[in-house]
């Protein structure tokens, strides 16, 4: 197994400067259109009624409180790029056994053009099969886990959505983490936050299957509970949380997300300043739809600490 590296804060910061100084330079000398007229691409999981066809006149978009305009809303049917996320950490509430079950029912529910890796995390996470569609490959590969040490997950969040963003640069959208955690989180260098605005910022989905709390519902010092910060990873990145006692059923409900219910949502941000965290809120018209996506748009600009 080996490492993930971090990528550079500093070099984000330094390309975030940069962007900006950019996009002001060329609306001051009348070159493109501006910030403001930046089409923006979102994930959105749909739940309709069965045969239920759902468009863009089922549902209004507000994007900071402000109305939008939907240029195009269209099921995405293309295949996925997918993380399995193990904590293998000594306290893990799960026997090994149980875990590899898990992971190979998310192996099962694969179609032919997925691909996936696996990745285990402790005080680093720790690639333990590299990305592939090989389903005789992945089955087998979460049994190189080795537990051991203390769950750093918020690290390894960012060390993960590192290395998914070079997926989303060759074109493709459906990008995913699917993480079986108890969502505790023990001495990681990252903050939640800047954890959960990075999946957001690159437009990722997280899955989990919940593990029972290792700590039995205590107070932790600047971080949220386990569960809370499992159902604020889910919730605000348009996924769903699943109990990992029942990981077959979440595996393929997971899996019919991935392959049935994605939908690729274009608008061009109207009455809004888009270098600012901005909410973002879904009205379907039938309360027979139901739709999820990421909850903001996050600040383009990151905090230097």
């Amino acid at each position: 197994m080996r490492a993930i590296r971090f990528a550079s804060r500093i070099a984000m910061i330094i390309a975030t400067v940069f962007a900006l100084t950019m996009a002001s330079a060329e609306a001051q000398s009348g070159k493109g259109n501006g910030p403001s007229r930046r089409t923006v691409t979102m994930n959105v999981i749909v739940h309709a009624p069965e045969g239920r066809t759902v468009t863009r006149e089922d549902f209004d978009l507000y994007d900071g409180g402000t109305p939008q305009e939907i240029e195009s809303f269209a099921k995405l049917d293309s295949g996925s790029r997918i993380i399995l996320m193990i904590d293998s950490s000594l306290s893990l509430r799960a026997e090994m056994p149980a875990l590899q079950k898990a992971a190979e029912a998310v192996v099962n529910e694969l179609y032919a053009d997925d691909q996936m890796m696996i990745v285990g995390y402790n005080e680093n996470a720790e690639i333990v099969q590299d990305m592939t569609p090989d389903l005789k490959v992945l089955q087998t590969a979460s049994a190189k886990i080795i537990r051991k040490g203390v769950p750093d997950l918020y690290d390894a969040l960012i060390a993960v959505s590192d290395s998914l963003a070079a997926a989303a640069k060759s074109g493709l959208e459906k990008r995913a983490v699917i993480l079986i955690s108890d969502g505790y989180d023990s001495e990681s260098k990252t903050k939640f936050s800047e954890a959960l605005r990075t999946l957001q910022d690159e437009n990722i989905v997280l899955y989990a299957m919940q593990v029972s709390d290792r700590t039995r519902g205590a107070l932790l010092r600047n971080k949220p509970k386990p569960p809370v910060a499992l159902e604020q990873l889910t919730a605000a990145t348009g996924g769903s949380i699943f109990t990992f006692d029942k990981a077959e059923d979440a595996a393929k409900s997971i899996a019919d997300d991935l392959r049935k219910n994605w939908y690729r949502l274009v608008y061009v941000p109207a009455g809004v300043t888009t270098f600012d965290a901005r909410r973002l809120l879904l009205m379907p018209h039938d309360d027979k739809i139901q739709m999820k996506t990421k909850s903001q748009h996050p600040s383009k600009l990151r905090p230097l600490n």
